[in-house]
């Protein structure tokens, strides 16, 4: 903000006096050419255009903030025909106190034209200190559109990220119970492993985007405990292109991916399970993508894409305004989830 008004000031400094500058040259000139060959004095010439500066100077100081509404351009109009009977009156006032007959003579002579010129300069200086105003009104009101989004975005982000830990947390806290009984050894390893996974999740609260490293690391936190869960039956394999490796995620991205897959692979299916997990790298796109075999049956019992899937499409667009990001397919009992996560310099 400061330095629009610093800028602003220098460009009213700058254009007032080269008005000035002009007005003086052009009224100088003129006047040689209606004397010549007499010898002409500039007393005139100074005093007009001095005038005009100091009616510019004034449209600038009791206009700065002035935006007109629907049907005051009469009262524009009228500003500006104040604002020229002053400049000429200075002319006048000054001319009969201190120079020549010859000068206010020919003041006289040429006032109509003179009178017209300033009515004309005074209006361009106020219609272009309007639009600047306008101008100003629409930058200050669209940044503050803009934060106000930003606000609304983060705190529906927030807000998703919040509902995913309670629904993971439950699932834990329920299988930790049923082992209590029957495998207290893994219930308490599985206890320590839910106290790592929560503390890696506080730590990111305040990151949007983190190292793909890092979120890889938090998921194999949660695998570690979904296997607990499982045992045996859950196997998962992790194919990570070297290039992929730099690559920056929202945080938690993934994690509801392989919720959703654990659900649809492991829940009410006999048998040991495979999910992969495939992340690559082409053309600053990055890809994950995660399949999973699922009970046809058990499948259409659970008919949309649940609470994860739905909330990551909703975090990819507030965060790339894009609907495109996530996409899903099924193929011979195989269910395949994919994110594209845009990767900028």
């Amino acid at each position: 903000m400061i330095f629009k008004l610093t800028s602003k000031n220098r460009l009213i400094h700058v254009t007032t006096w080269t008005i000035c500058v002009l007005y003086f040259f052009i009224s100088y000139f003129l006047l040689w050419w209606d004397c010549r060959p007499k010898a002409v004095t500039p007393y005139e010439p100074i005093i007009g255009s001095l005038s005009i500066t100091i009616c510019c100077y004034l449209i600038y100081s009791t206009l700065q903030y002035y935006l007109p509404r629907k049907n005051q351009y009469l009262k524009i109009t009228l500003i500006c025909l104040v604002l020229t009977v002053m400049s000429v009156g200075l002319s006048i006032f000054f001319l009969n106190q201190f120079f020549d007959d010859f000068s206010l003579t020919h003041f006289y002579e040429v006032l109509p034209y003179r009178f017209i010129i300033n009515f004309l300069l005074l209006l361009c200086v106020i219609i272009i200190n309007i639009f600047w105003n306008i101008q100003e009104e629409y930058e200050e009101n669209k940044r503050r559109k803009d934060e106000s989004e930003r606000i609304l975005r983060d705190a529906e982000l927030y807000n998703l990220r919040q509902q995913l830990q309670p629904h993971f947390l439950f699932n834990s806290l329920n299988s930790i119970i049923a082992l209590i009984g029957i495998k207290p050894d893994e219930a308490r390893n599985m206890t320590f492993q839910l106290s790592d996974f929560l503390r890696g999740t506080m730590r990111k609260d305040d990151k949007q985007l983190i190292p793909l490293t890092d979120e890889i690391a938090h998921l194999k936190l949660y695998l570690d405990i979904e296997k607990v869960r499982f045992g045996h039956r859950l196997t998962t394999t992790f194919g990570l292109q070297e290039e992929a490796k730099q690559a920056k995620v929202p945080s938690m991205i993934i994690q509801p991916l392989l919720e959703n897959a654990i659900k649809f692979g492991l829940y009410n299916v006999v048998g040991d399970v495979e999910i992969t997990i495939h992340i690559t790298w082409t053309n600053y796109m990055l890809y994950i993508t995660i399949t999973n075999p699922f009970d046809t049956d058990q499948f259409e019992t659970k008919k949309g894409t649940g609470f994860g899937l739905t909330s990551i499409q909703r975090r990819l667009f507030l965060l790339y305004s894009r609907t495109d990001l996530l996409e899903t397919s099924i193929k011979d009992n195989i269910f395949t989830s994919t994110i594209k996560i845009p990767q900028y310099d």
